[in-house]
């Protein structure tokens, strides 16, 4: 049954995997963060929107910012449809909603779009590709293991952030990694029907998505306004690293031309 798979003890691990709505203008930002992320990945843009007159909002994606048990519980449609469901609710509230999604939260963002066709998206090193090739193997694994532990351990000066790298990140999961294959597959397919105005930010240092899903994604939507911004020394996590100025400074540039 459903509920037996949910641990009786659970709670959100670490403060800063929060949701977060600030209240702002009429209009709304949803901001997506990405796999095994929670939605701390989404605050310092989040901030930046709402201090630019934007009402923001960053859910939590199930499965993301609790534990390892969890998250295997959780799949693709737990957290497509939360997805969905929070850009419904701001739609019904709010003039205009734009939306802007981390690595897989670019992908959730491409679903949303080929669905709702917001105004204007923007994505942050969306996953719609991947350079582990071993992701692609994920379906078949998935029935062999659960999770594999990596070599190498992951620490930080913040005792919650080791936390979340003990139920997430000092791991490789198969059968979650699956799920994200599933969205990059069902994405692809509806890349045609997108026709919001789409900026795309990729980094020439991110060891995670290639350079090339810019192109994949240009190349095939149906937008008329397409943007592309290559950073130079990011790693992965565009959106709060080293350039999340610049990665900030281009998001507010872009919703805020031609918004009336």
């Amino acid at each position: 049954m459903f509920l037996d798979n949910i641990p009786k003890r659970i709670r959100i691990n670490y403060e800063k995997s929060f949701p977060l709505f600030l209240k702002g203008g009429d209009i709304a930002i949803l901001l997506i963060h990405g796999y095994t992320g929670t939605p701390h990945d989404m605050y310092y843009l989040g901030q930046r929107l709402n201090e630019a007159g934007f009402t923001v909002s960053i859910p939590r994606l199930p499965g993301h910012g609790t534990n390892s048990i969890d998250f295997l519980n959780s799949n693709w449609k737990d957290w497509l449809r939360r997805v969905l469901d929070s850009y419904i609710e701001l739609k019904t509230k709010y003039r205009k909603v734009y939306v802007s999604g981390l690595s897989m939260g670019g992908v959730l963002t491409l679903l949303l779009a080929a669905q709702f066709n917001p105004e204007k998206i923007a994505l942050a090193a969306p996953a719609l590709e991947a350079t582990d090739w071993r992701l692609k193997l994920t379906p078949i694994m998935k029935i062999f293991v659960k999770r594999l532990k990596k070599n190498k351990k992951f620490e930080y000066e913040e005792e919650g952030l080791n936390k979340l790298a003990r139920e997430y990140w000092d791991y490789d999961w198969p059968s979650k990694a699956a799920d994200l294959y599933k969205l990059q597959r069902l994405a692809k397919k509806r890349l045609s029907k997108i026709k919001s105005d789409t900026l795309i930010i990729v980094s020439k240092k991110d060891k995670t998505v290639p350079l090339e899903v810019a192109d994949i994604i240009k190349n095939n939507i149906s937008s008329h306004v397409i943007k592309t911004v290559i950073l130079e020394k990011s790693p992965h996590v565009v959106v709060n690293d080293i350039e999340k100025e610049k990665v900030a400074d281009e998001i507010i540039k872009f919703f805020q031309e031609n918004t009336l």
